[in-house]
C-alpha cells in the first residue's frame, strides 16, 4: 500500500485510501460509512473537491478493532497534544509515509445526540453504495449526509468560512418532498433535531425531536463542541471542565505555558527553536488572556439555555 510522494497525487489518494478502507472493513466484517468526501458531491450537496483526508464512520463497538486493523497495516496515529486527548472524543486521525491523505476515523458524529450505536443502525439502514477506485463502498444516504453536512458546518461557521459557506450551499439545494420526509425522519431517528434548530427550519423542514433526543446526555457535549470550536481559549475552558480538580492545576498551566510538543503541534508555523517558540509562547498567553472571559461566558450561556 506504500507509495512515493511524488507519485501519488492527493485526488488519486483519496480515491484508493476509500476503496482500500472498505476492503479492511469488509475482511473483518466490520460495518463502515464513508462520510464527506465525494459523497457530498455525489448528492450535489456540495461542489466536488478534493479533500485532504478520508473520513470513516464505524460501528462503535468496533471501533477500536479496526483502528487496529488500521494500525497493523502501517497506519500511524496523529499526535493530537494534550487539548486534543481532552476534547476530542470521537475521532482518531492516521497518517502513512508515501499518502498525502489522513485517515479520520470516527466512532461516532457529534451533533447526533441518540445512543451512538442506535445513529449508526440508522445511518447504516439507508445507506448507499459508491465507487472509488472502481470498488463498491458504502456511503450515508442523501438524507444522512445532508445532516452530517449540516453537523459538520454549523459547528464551524463562526470560524471557517468555507464551512459557512457550505451551509449556506446545503439551504439552497433543491430538495424534493421525499428528500425532506427523509431527512425528517432520519433526523428524529438520530436525534439531531435540537441540534439542527436553526437549520431544519431554514430547509421546510418540520421534525420533533424524540425522547432519546431529550433526555441524552451527549447534549452538553454538543454545546461543549460549539464552543470549543469558537476559539483555543473555549476549548481550553472545556477541557478544564472535563478533568478531575487534582488534574485542574496542570490542565491550566499547560494552556498558558503549553510543552514544546503541543506547541508545535498547534503551531506548525513555529521554528523549533528556543526564542521563536518563547514569543509564540508569549504571545499566546496575551491572547489567551484577552479571550478567556467571552470563552467562559459562552459556555456558561451554552450550559444554562
Amino acid at each position: 500500500m506504500s507509495a512515493p510522494p511524488s507519485t501519488l497525487r492527493l485526488d488519486e489518494a483519496d480515491a484508493l485510501a476509500s476503496a482500500w478502507v472498505q476492503h479492511v472493513a469488509d475482511a473483518h466484517g466490520i460495518r463502515t460509512l464513508l462520510i464527506k468526501g465525494a459523497a457530498l458531491a455525489h448528492y450535489g450537496l456540495r461542489e466536488p473537491r478534493t479533500s485532504a483526508d478520508v473520513d470513516v464512520l464505524v460501528e462503535p463497538a468496533r471501533f477500536e478493532e479496526f483502528c487496529e486493523a488500521i494500525s497493523a497495516a502501517a497506519w500511524t496515529e496523529r499526535p493530537g497534544g494534550l487539548i486534543g486527548e481532552l476534547t476530542t472524543l470521537h475521532s482518531r486521525t492516521f497518517l502513512r509515509e508515501g499518502w498525502p491523505c489522513d485517515l479520520d476515523v470516527h466512532s461516532f458524529f457529534p451533533g447526533f445526540l441518540n445512543d451512538p450505536a442506535d445513529v449508526f443502525d440508522a445511518l447504516w439502514a439507508t445507506r448507499r453504495r459508491l465507487d472509488f477506485a472502481h470498488r463498491p463502498c458504502s456511503i450515508p444516504s442523501k438524507a444522512g449526509c445532508a445532516l452530517i453536512l449540516a453537523l459538520h458546518s454549523v459547528r464551524s461557521t463562526t470560524t471557517q468560512v468555507r464551512h459557512a459557506d457550505e451551509l449556506e450551499r446545503l439551504l439552497l439545494t433543491p430538495f424534493t418532498d421525499e428528500d425532506r420526509a427523509a431527512i425528517a425522519r432520519l433526523a428524529h431517528d438520530t436525534g439531531c433535531v435540537t441540534s439542527l434548530a436553526s437549520v431544519l427550519p431554514r430547509l421546510h423542514i418540520d421534525v420533533t425531536p424524540g425522547p432519546a433526543e431529550l433526555q441524552s446526555v451527549r447534549r452538553r457535549e454538543w454545546d461543549d463542541k460549539l464552543a470549543a470550536a469558537a476559539s483555543p481559549a473555549n476549548a481550553w475552558v472545556v477541557a478544564l471542565g472535563r478533568v478531575p480538580w487534582r488534574r485542574k492545576p496542570l490542565v491550566a498551566w499547560r494552556a498558558i505555558w503549553p510543552t514544546s510538543e503541543d506547541l508545535l503541534i498547534a503551531h506548525p508555523e513555529v521554528p523549533d527553536r528556543f526564542f521563536p517558540k518563547l514569543l509564540a509562547r508569549i504571545l499566546r498567553w496575551g491572547r489567551g488572556l484577552r479571550s478567556l472571559p467571552r470563552a467562559a461566558g459562552a459556555i456558561w450561556h451554552n450550559r444554562s439555555h
